[in-house]
């Protein structure tokens, strides 16, 4: 999902989460038609990263809950909300926006690294779960320079971020409101940004729910990962997708060492 992954917004039909580029919902029920989804067990790595070592510290089906299911959003490009899977998230949206006046592209393909592909674990059905949705991916390079060249220019991008814009046409599930909060974010030697989006629809569509999305980017030494997490809140309740996704990086930041 996730332009990772609001790829998960909802579906155009019955509004599922589809948080990032991708929709969520439709590809993890195709997944689990398939029968996709368990985890091998994840080793401890460190740096220098390799593609296959930074997929270890991707969040499991485990780590996410029981019912999820993980599915590989590499090669699925029909997106409300479209980015390629090798870039990394920098404005969630922000393409569609109407009332904007600097652009601001939404993701940033780094140059010279090596993309470990885009992918997602949640629920089947984010609407009859109260699992998240989480969309995870990363550039790795050859060297720690590239590295330190390709977040230079994603935090550049991504300061150009609004904290707030909204999309006026489309399809329903986009419409709407979007407010964003950003900041500095450091942890385990990660350093990078930490995004909040939240998402409204209008008052004439009838909803009781709004769209969370946190999103965090982090580099460390050749490699650059990111994580969005994304759910579906009942208006009134707290916006809490960022606490949920620090506490999940723990765990996922901690393999990588």
């Amino acid at each position: 999902m996730g332009q990772m992954g609001l790829a998960r917004l909802r579906d155009q039909s019955d509004r599922r989460v589809r948080f990032g580029a991708s929709s969520a919902t439709a590809i993890l029920l195709a997944a689990a038609v398939a029968g996709c989804g368990s985890d091998s067990p994840k080793p401890l790595t460190h740096a220098p990263y390799t593609v296959k070592s930074i997929q270890y510290g991707f969040a499991t089906i485990k780590d996410i809950g029981k019912g999820a299911i993980r599915v590989d959003d590499s090669g699925h490009g029909s997106h409300v909300i479209y980015t390629p899977p090798d870039s990394v998230p920098t404005c969630s949206y922000v393409q569609r926006a109407d009332d904007i006046t600097v652009k601001v592209q939404p993701a940033v393909e780094p140059v010279g690294g090596n993309s470990t592909g885009r992918f997602i674990v949640g629920p089947p059905n984010p609407d009859r779960s109260a699992l998240p949705v989480v969309t995870q991916g990363a550039v790795v390079f050859t060297t720690d320079t590239l590295a330190d060249a390709g977040m230079k220019t994603v935090t550049a991008e991504a300061a150009k971020c609004p904290d707030s814009f909204s999309i006026l046409g489309g399809p329903p599930i986009i419409v709407g409101s979007y407010k964003v909060n950003s900041r500095a974010f450091k942890s385990a030697g990660w350093t990078g940004f930490a995004q909040q989006l939240a998402h409204t629809s209008p008052p004439d569509l009838g909803t009781d729910t709004y769209d969370d999305l946190a999103t965090v980017v982090a580099h460390k030494a050749n490699a650059i990962i990111y994580l969005q997490l994304a759910q579906i809140r009942k208006t009134g309740q707290r916006a809490d997708s960022n606490e949920k996704l620090e506490k999940l990086l723990k765990t996922t930041l901690g393999r990588l060492g």
